[in-house]
């Protein structure tokens, strides 16, 4: 599916499950706004942020399921959070340890100065840029029903692969999923109860294609790692 046909069809997809979607929203967006009160760059900000991964892992759970074709409810919702929290908090956790180290070592290389400083800052916002294109591939990876009874690293590999095998088309979805969320986060009320939805299921509609098709490449049809 193009990226332009993957969002046209979450678009109907949100339309005739919004009654479902925009409540699971809602919960992520209660925490969103924690996050806000307590301060994004304070101890307790850090810690919402990174539980927020829960009631993502949540709606991607639903995403990937409409994308499979399967029906969902609110259910669902609750589900992905019982099932997936432990791996998208531990995976959350290691994205914020190498998110904030790269972002440190970008502003270290700037200040710095010179060729080898401005080396360090251009590999560190790479590092940055790869590690926002994993996380877009691995959210519905983790929660696919099809290979929810894969091991955390082998679909950490099969996120992995999605990025490998199709970097422009991963890195388009990352950048586009990044500017919906900023453009709603000013409006505010569009991240609260539609837009972190809808970028979830953008990523089930993109990122599954694609690594069905890849992995079915691959010698017997194994994943990697």
């Amino acid at each position: 599916m193009s990226l332009t046909g993957a969002l046209r069809q979450s678009l109907t997809d949100f339309y005739f499950n919004s009654w479902r979607l925009a409540p699971a929203n809602l919960v992520w967006g209660v925490g969103f706004i924690a996050v806000i009160v307590a301060g994004p760059l304070s101890a307790a900000g850090v810690v919402i942020l990174v539980l927020l991964a829960i009631p993502l892992a949540g709606l991607h759970r639903m995403a990937a399921l409409l994308a499979r074709d399967e029906p969902v409810g609110f259910s669902d919702f609750v589900d992905g959070i019982r099932r997936f929290a432990v791996p998208a908090v531990a995976v959350a956790t290691g994205a914020a340890v190498l998110a904030a180290v790269f972002t440190t070592n970008i502003v270290v290389g700037l200040a710095a100065g010179g060729p080898i400083g401005w080396f360090i800052s251009a590999l560190a916002l790479w590092g940055d840029v790869a590690l926002a294109m994993l996380l877009v591939a691995w959210w519905p990876v983790l929660v696919d029903p099809r290979r929810e009874g894969l091991a955390l690293r082998r679909r950490l590999a099969l996120a992995g692969l999605v990025v490998i095998g199709r970097p422009g088309r991963v890195f388009g979805l990352t950048v586009l999923v990044t500017a919906i969320l900023i453009v709603s986060t000013v409006l505010f009320a569009a991240i609260l109860l539609v837009s972190v939805a809808y970028v979830a299921l953008v990523s089930a509609r993109y990122v599954l294609p694609l690594l069905d098709a890849l992995e079915a490449r691959l010698p017997e049809g194994r994943p990697p790692g």
